[in-house]
């Protein structure tokens, strides 16, 4: 690893020289005084490079900053590449976002702010420089972006170049979908600009894919896609319970439960409705009327522990790390509200998985499994998810469920996962979310940082943290 913490500062020099790099680097790099390629983002220029006493200051030519659109007064890396003769700074990671308003400089993205300010002040504290924008603010023929940047505890436009990666938090499915949406990823690929969290998965795509892979099969519930009256009878036959759930829905909205019972059959919603039917045809007519013509898929019902039948269900969030490798960063177990849903942000609540598989029941025999368990299944899935689907991912929200005889299934796959404050776990007696930098941001960005070529060590984390303690 070559690279090294610096900041820019703009100067007028009396010199030919564009770039003043400090004395000590230039030695380590066997870079002498000399005209090479200086990178930032999908920028480049060619300058002059010599040497300067400090040690922690770069020194820029005003017409090179401006050039390159470097942001200037801001911690950054600079790294350089012998082989292709190029001073790369970095990294700079832009965030795709649905919509912002910049006349709200201090809560431009509303409730998701407090997400965007974790990302952007970690960042800086790293070394980096974070940028979001949407769609339209990108004009690829100029090869720049108009987005915002936070500085000074604010969010301010600033033209910056494309940058070296980009995190896609687009919340609008519709929008991703679209003709556009498809032709703006595919000048990502062009131009060789990593983009991850490509898509919103749809439930019967992930299912699809992963029933072909012998390791995924045992965590699969059966699924059928909501077609016809046909598909119904073919899932009540096999399965007492059956759940129908929107192909694209989120946060457990417009899942009801079907069951089987000896005089027809009962329809449960999470709002409370319930409805009793004596045929089949009446059954479907009704669920038709209900879903609206929206892709449904029906879904075998398994009898999960919970307590005081309030499902639970566990959340694994599975990221890549900064050797672009899966790994679990957090595990936490949500008891429902109701019968139908465990979601949070639909009045379900938090626990530990330790104290979800002690406390939730019935078990009907004596396997049960532990949070290691449940994180491997993630993991695995995970890994096998990847391998199965096209695009670029780095981050899956993986529900689980366990039933009562200790099998663990797969309920669903989320590839944005809420950053909401409210979707944290916290500790037992705590109110307010921690202090402390989120795991999850802090892996997102070690990932970012490795696509961007400014792969983290171990070692560079553990200096950093001793640093703090001292002081």
């Amino acid at each position: 690893m070559s690279y090294v913490p610096t900041v820019v500062q703009a100067y007028e020099p009396k010199s030919e020289v564009d770039l003043y790099l400090p004395q000590a680097r230039m030695r380590k790099w066997n870079l002498p005084a000399s005209t090479i390629t200086i990178q930032f983002g999908s920028k480049t220029v060619r300058a002059r490079v010599s040497s300067m006493d400090r040690s922690n200051q770069t020194l820029a030519r005003p017409s090179l900053v401006q050039s390159l659109h470097l942001p200037t007064g801001v911690p950054l890396l600079v790294d350089y590449q012998a082989s292709e003769q190029s001073l790369v700074f970095g990294p700079y990671l832009g965030i795709l976002v649905s919509a912002y308003n910049s006349q709200y400089p201090l809560s431009p993205f509303g409730p998701l702010t407090p997400f965007f300010n974790e990302v952007a002040d970690i960042s800086r504290k790293r070394g980096g420089i974070i940028c979001a924008f949407r769609l339209q603010d990108v004009n690829w023929d100029a090869g720049i972006v108009r987005g915002l940047v936070r500085r000074g505890g604010a969010w301010r436009q600033r033209v910056l170049p494309l940058p070296q990666c980009i995190y896609n938090r687009l919340v609008s499915r519709q929008r991703e979908r679209s003709d556009a949406m498809t032709a703006w990823v595919q000048r990502c690929k062009d131009a060789n600009i990593p983009f991850f969290n490509e898509r919103f998965l749809n439930k019967w795509h992930v299912h699809s894919a992963l029933e072909k892979q012998e390791a995924a099969a045992p965590h699969l519930p059966g699924m059928l896609r909501y077609q016809s009256q046909d598909d119904l009878q073919t899932m009540l036959a096999q399965y007492r319970s059956v759940y129908a759930k929107p192909a694209n829905g989120s946060m457990g909205r417009g899942i009801m439960r079907v069951r089987r019972m000896q005089n027809g059959y009962q329809v449960v919603s999470p709002g409370g409705l319930n409805k009793h039917f004596a045929s089949l045809p009446g059954l479907h007519r009704y669920l038709n009327k209900r879903i609206k013509g929206k892709p449904y898929l029906l879904q075998q019902g398994l009898p999960l522990i919970g307590i005081q039948n309030r499902p639970t269900d566990f959340r694994v969030l599975v990221q890549k790390d900064r050797k672009g490798e899966w790994s679990v960063t957090s595990l936490v177990a949500r008891l429902g509200q109701n019968r139908i849903v465990s979601n949070v942000s639909r009045g379900g609540s938090m626990l530990t998985p330790l104290q979800a598989l002690r406390l939730c029941g019935p078990w009907a025999g004596a396997v049960r499994p532990t949070p290691q368990t449940l994180k491997n299944v993630a993991l695995k899935l995970s890994v096998l998810l990847e391998e199965a689907l096209p695009g670029n991912y780095a981050e899956f929200g993986v529900d689980l469920g366990v039933d009562v005889r200790g099998q663990v299934w797969l309920l669903e796959v989320n590839s944005k996962p809420s950053k909401t404050t409210n979707t944290i776990p916290l500790p037992e007696g705590v109110e307010e979310p921690p202090r402390r930098a989120r795991p999850s941001v802090v892996r997102m960005l070690d990932f970012a940082s490795y696509v961007s070529g400014f792969p983290r060590s171990a070692a560079i984390r553990k200096t950093t943290s001793k640093k703090k303690r001292r002081r």
